[in-house]
């Protein structure tokens, strides 16, 4: 029982038993200690029964409680059951013969047969589109690179530098990044100094085009690549003209990369 709930009660009872205590002394005309005896003792009364009504009634829930739970529980328990195993009847599998049993078997047998042998197939077309693939990725590097050398040669790259910018081109292309992987410095003195920017950005765009790669990426390229060219321009303002097809350029902008282009330099190149 909650606290405020008895003491709520008790005053109640209390006030009740000096009500009647006054009637009952107002009525025989008896002084104030009679009264307060009277009041205690209705107290007393109403209190005790109060308490006797509260056990009495805690006693008969409890019963019902246990009566519920040891026989009327258990009974709705079991017609639940048996109602579900009426509506869901559990059927019996029907008896296959020794000849359906077979082929069955064999059906299986010839599932996982043909599993397997088209799972070696699907292993050997992957190894082989693999291999076309690594094959094709080479030979298109080949080509990039070649297209480099043969279009730098003429303004005497040395092969030291031709190796540079070729290393560059397969970190860029291969691996997404496009710092120098040589501590060798391209200098623009001799015919290299006939290339502008905008012919390096051209070759720049060239070969990222081929693989799809941004102008941004490209642009930082040429920086790491050809910094005596790009030493005062940023990758950002470089990406923005990347693209050059106006004025005299001895690098054009090629969408498609020749196979080779030694038989189409240019008379300046000479």
């Amino acid at each position: 029982m909650p606290k405020w709930f008895h003491i709520t009660i008790s005053v109640l009872l209390a006030l009740l038993a000096i009500g009647f205590s006054i009637l009952i002394c107002g009525k025989h005309h008896w002084g104030y200690i009679p009264c307060a005896a009277i009041a205690i003792l209705l107290f007393g009364c109403f209190y005790g029964f109060l308490r006797l009504c509260f056990w009495a009634g805690a006693k008969i829930a409890l019963s019902y409680v246990e009566a519920y739970q040891k026989h009327v529980r258990p009974r709705i328990e079991v017609e639940a059951i048996q109602k579900y195993i009426a509506e869901h009847p559990v059927e019996k599998p029907v008896q296959q013969s020794p000849i359906e049993e077979m082929a069955e078997h064999n059906q299986i047998l010839n599932q996982e047969e043909r599993l397997r042998r088209f799972m070696e197939t699907c292993k050997r077309e992957r190894e082989q589109f693999v291999a076309i693939k690594e094959k094709a990725d080479e030979e298109k590097l080949a080509k990039v690179q070649a297209y480099v050398r043969q279009t730098l040669m003429p303004f005497d790259f040395t092969d030291e530098e031709l190796f540079q910018v070729s290393e560059c081109v397969v970190s860029l292309v291969v691996h997404g990044v496009v710092v120098p992987t040589l501590p060798i410095k391209i200098e623009k003195t001799g015919k290299k100094e006939q290339l502008t920017q905008h012919d390096l950005a051209n070759l720049s765009w060239n070969i990222a085009y081929q693989y799809n790669l941004s102008n941004k990426l490209a642009a930082q390229f040429a920086q790491y690549t050809f910094p005596a060219w790009f030493w005062n321009t940023t990758a950002d303002t470089l990406a923005k003209k990347l693209k050059n097809t106006k004025g005299e350029l001895h690098i054009e902008i090629e969408e498609n990369i020749p196979s080779d282009k030694r038989n189409d330099n240019k008379s300046f190149c000479k």
